[in-house]
């Protein structure tokens, strides 16, 4: 992790090392976030390694606004492709709070668009794309074996609450946010397997991810008055 706040709304840079090469989650939003990031790496000792992909979990400002920083760097964009428009051309999707939202967003290729089932080959990993939408029509997760621990990288989606007791649903404010959408991801999303729990904001959750998953849908059911159906 090189970048974030366990309590506060920056969001969370996540760095892979992997075979001669770095892979990033998400890329902030603005210069401060980016000054922190390349302090992280170098704090890792990954400054002298190329960043060979940046993995986008979704549209939203803070987690893209640098994105053409690192595409010029030399890195390859991988996002989900309902979401790669916003990020190539920086329409209404690309929304955040005010005052959040800092500067004029750059609009940046999407070199690799994904759709659920992809697996990308980045810096000799394989992480499996996995889509979830509802937060934004494009969400992704991205599954990564490493260490005999399954990863998930979760972006906006799903996040975890104090001492990861239990899980936090994902901001429902984007202009493309969709209900139905979200809670069939997360039905789907509940039956996974993980291991460790990385997501966009808040905190970390390193063991037993799958009680997050599971906890998601039994929140999603009392929050939004769901049918209780489950499916084996």
């Amino acid at each position: 992790m090189i970048s974030g706040d366990a309590y506060g709304f920056i969001s969370n840079i996540f760095a892979i090392k992997g075979k001669d090469a770095v892979v990033l989650m998400d890329t902030g939003e603005d210069e401060n976030d980016l000054r922190t990031i390349d302090e992280g790496l170098n704090y890792w000792g990954l400054s002298d390694l190329p960043i060979s992909h940046v993995l986008i979990s979704h549209v939203h400002f803070g987690h893209i606004a640098n994105a053409y920083i690192f595409r010029k760097r030399g890195a390859k964009i991988v996002a989900g492709e309902a979401d790669s428009d916003g990020i190539e051309t920086g329409n209404e999707k690309v929304v955040d709070f005010p005052p959040f939202k800092k500067k004029p967003y750059v609009p940046c290729p999407v070199d690799i668009k994904v759709n659920d089932g992809d697996v990308i080959d980045a810096a000799g990993l394989k992480f499996d794309a996995i889509a979830v939408p509802g937060h934004t029509a494009g969400s992704m997760f991205y599954r990564l074996n490493m260490d005999d621990r399954t990863i998930l990288f979760t972006g906006d989606v799903l996040s975890v609450g104090t001492d990861c007791k239990y899980s936090e649903l994902g901001w429902t404010g984007g202009v493309d946010y969709d209900r139905l959408q979200y809670f069939e991801s997360i039905k789907k999303f509940s039956k996974l397997h993980a291991d460790v729990i990385l997501p966009a904001h808040f905190q970390l959750c390193m063991k037993d991810g799958w009680k997050i998953l599971q906890d998601s849908y039994l929140r999603a059911l009392l929050a939004w008055r769901q049918p209780a159906e489950y499916d084996e």
